[in-house]
Order: structure tokens, then sequence, then C-alpha cells
């Protein structure tokens, strides 16, 4: 091979990305934890799969630590941080020491599967994978929820359980995917992808509708606002306000009866007793949960257990006093650390990201859904739940992809016409789309059909 030649050979076949082992057990565990074999495929539910993956995965971790070249980042301490103080938190509970050390274990699992995810999606097109299995699992729970309608005064249920099963629990899952739906829609190739994705952030737009769920609606108009802006008027495609607008409009006409009777009935009775005595319950328990922080300010009375001393057996209903009271201040303080460094890590893969590239999207997509939740967190009641860190997660994947390389924009100044010259030679060979792609750096390359 000549010495002009090996520079395309080089490029034509890219290193191997590093935890490949790891990188599967994680994404099996994303499969599991989405699709919920358990509820549908008999006897799976013995196998306690997502603990048996979840354990495979820190497995493969563990074996593959020699090849880590970098250090946690910051945000995943935070997270080990909030685990200790859960942990302690339970340890010094006036309530239920066993109640709270079981809640603490399955919050564990998570932020495992989060510390291996953070080094092992090196690359978009690993993240890929980890937002469309969740995406996809999501979008079909969607869709079998409006056929099954499993309807509790007036309310959808979910079609599986766990996750999905309560009405406010499934609008806030469809609030933080519903964004890469339209990452995917845009980035997709082919009329029936882009009109497959397209249905599908349909079906789970209604299927919130139908849950009737107060704090869903809030989270589903402040996302649409973000993407809107993110992916309509500062991408050129303004046509996205008239089409929300004319589909928001057509969700109310034919599901939102429901959502805006709870709405009226929130501050006074209009007709929907169990909505006006949810909202008032909501305003007690709220208190409530100040009470109990401010008596309990430095481990709180234990993770989940307020539905024990509520009186009523509900939760809080507010992620940031849940936070409080059942893990004490520290706790609170440390989760809202690791939402500050989400939004900073976009900002900072975005300052280093090409504006169009699929990683700006995907960082303009997790932003909306974790902007919606910040303030639906106020009305919503699970802090430990999994679909929020896994947004934590992406973000601190994509600072990471995006500092890995030198910034795209680099790439067009005279030190790098190596690779100019690389992405000419593949582009004289017809390959016109291989050589765009060997013009980003290595970790920001892949296909970009969904």
């Amino acid at each position: 091979m000549t010495a002009e030649a090996a520079p395309v050979a080089a490029a034509a076949s890219p290193a191997r990305e590093p935890l490949g082992g790891t990188f599967f057990w994680v994404l099996a565990f994303f499969v599991v934890y989405c699709a919920r074999p358990e509820d549908w495929i008999p006897g799976v539910s013995h196998l306690h799969l997502a603990k048996l993956v979840g354990a495979m995965a820190l497995v493969a971790f563990a074996l593959s630590m020699g090849q880590l070249k970098e250090g946690l980042p910051k945000e995943t301490w935070f997270l080990i941080f909030l685990l200790v103080q859960l942990g302690l938190a339970s340890l010094f509970s006036p309530v239920w020491k066993g109640g709270a050390f079981a809640t603490t274990l399955g919050f564990a699992k998570l932020v495992l599967i989060i510390v291996v995810m953070a080094m092992a999606v090196t690359s978009v097109a690993r993240l890929r994978r980890l937002i469309l299995v969740q995406t996809s699992c999501v979008g079909l729970v969607a869709a079998i929820s409006i056929m099954a309608s499993r309807v509790v005064e007036g309310r959808m249920e979910g079609a599986l359980n766990g996750v999905y099963q309560n009405p406010n629990d499934l609008a806030i899952v469809i609030v933080l995917t519903l964004p890469f739906c339209l990452v995917f829609v845009f980035r997709g190739r082919g009329v029936i992808r882009k009109a497959g994705w397209s249905l599908a952030a349909l079906v789970m737009t209604y299927a919130l509708f139908r849950t009737g769920s107060r704090a869903g609606l809030i989270a589903l108009l402040i996302m649409g606002a973000l993407c809107l802006w993110d992916f309509g008027v500062k991408q050129g495609r303004k046509y996205l306000l008239i089409v929300a607008v004319v589909a928001l409009a057509v969700m109310f006409v034919f599901a939102g009866h429901r959502i805006m009777q709870r709405f009226s009935n929130t501050s006074e009775f209009q007709g929907n007793e169990a909505a006006y005595q949810s909202a008032q319950m909501r305003k007690q328990l709220f208190f409530k949960s100040l009470r109990i922080t401010f008596e309990y300010p430095l481990f709180g009375i234990g993770p989940g257990n307020f539905p024990v001393v509520s009186g009523v057996w509900e939760e809080t209903h507010n992620v940031y006093t849940q936070f409080g009271a059942e893990g004490g201040l520290p706790a609170l303080v440390l989760f809202l650390m690791i939402y500050w460094r989400a939004f900073k890590n976009i900002r900072e893969a975005k300052e280093r990201l090409p504006g169009e590239s699929e990683a700006t999207m995907l960082a303009n997509a997790t932003r909306a859904g974790l902007a919606a939740f910040a303030i639906a967190g106020f009305f919503y009641p699970d802090a430990y739940q999994f679909f929020l860190y896994f947004a934590f997660g992406y973000t601190t994947t994509l600072r990471q992809i995006a500092f890995r390389e030198e910034p795209v924009q680099a790439l067009t100044r005279d030190p790098a016409k190596e690779q100019a010259g690389v992405a000419v030679k593949l582009a004289s060979k017809g390959d016109a789309r291989v050589a765009a792609q060997r013009a980003l750096p290595v970790n920001l390359r892949g296909s970009r059909s969904y």
C-alpha cells in the first residue's frame, strides 16, 4: 500500500469503539425496562430480567475498566452522592427503615446503569440506539393503551404495569420521549419512515390527552414550545407552527374534554368531584411535606415513606418536596445540582457541535423534555422515575461525545487539509455519503436512518 493510499484506508476502517460488551448489556437493560416483557410474556416475571441484565452490565463494565481513559463526570458523582444520602436517610428513618431501604435499592440499580451508560456510550450511534429503544417502546405502549382503553374515573391507564400504569406516570414518560420522535422525523430518510414517526408522535400526544393528566398537559405545552423554537423557527421550518396549532386543536376537540374538566375543577368544584378532591388533597400533602422537611431537614423520613405518614397513603405530588421530605435537604440540593449539570452539559455540547447535526438535535430534544419536567415536577409525585434519569444520562454522553474530538468547525481550517483530501478521494469513488460521514469526527458519524 502506498503512503498516499494509507490515510484513505485508515479512514475507511475506523477504530473499534471501546466497551462494546458493556454497551450491549446497557442496551439490553433499556429493552427490558422500556418494553417490560414480564408483563406480556408468560413466566418471564419470575426471571427478574431487569436485575439480571443490570448485573451483567455491571460485570462487563468491571471487566473492561482497563479500557477507560476518563474519570466519571461530575453529575454521576452527584448521583452517587444522592444514592448515599438516600441510604443514610433509610438508616435514620423514624418511620419505616425496611421500606426506605427497599426504595433505595431500587434507585441503586438505576444509579449503576447511569454510571455504566456514561462510560460505555461513546458515540452518537450508540446513543441513538438507546433513544430508539425508548421511543419505540413508549410509542407502542401508548398505541396499545389507546386500543386497550383501561379507563378509571374517566382517565386512561397504561396497558403495561410499572411506570406505564399510572396515568400521571404515563403522561410524563410521553413528554420526556416525544421530542425524540421529532428528531427521527427530520433525520429519517424516506416518506414511509417520516410518516411512521409522525404518526407515533400523534399517537403519543393523543394518549397523553386521554390520561387526563394536568401536569402532563402543562409539560406537553412547555416541551412543544421549546421544540417548535429549536426545530421550527431556528431551523426555518415555520410551517411547523401551523401544524402544531392544528394538531393541538384537533386533540382538544376529540380528547380534551376530560383534561379541561379536571383543570376547571382545580380551584373550585364544577361537577368533577374526583378532580376537585384530588386538587385539594394535593395542596394538603404539599404543606405536610414542607412541615416534614423542616422537622427532619438532614435525612428526612426515608425514601418512599411519605405515603405512610400522609394519612391517606398518597405521595406528595411534588418531586422537590418529595426529595426534601424523604431524603432531607441534602438530597434535594443534590437533585437540583444534577439538573443544573444536565442543562450545562447540553449548552457546552451544543457549543462544539454543528448546528444541523444529529447530536445537536438530540441535545435540543433532551433539553425540551427536561425543561418540561422541571415545571411539571411541581405537580408530579415520583422522584425516582427512571426515564428522567435516562435523560440526565443522555446529556452526559452528549457532552462527552462533543469533547472527545476537536469541534467540527475546526475541520475547515488549514491544519485539517488531509481530512478534506480523504473526503475528496472517497467522493471521487462515487460515495458522497461516506465522504460526508468521514468529514466528521469518529464519534459523530453514523447512519441517519430511523
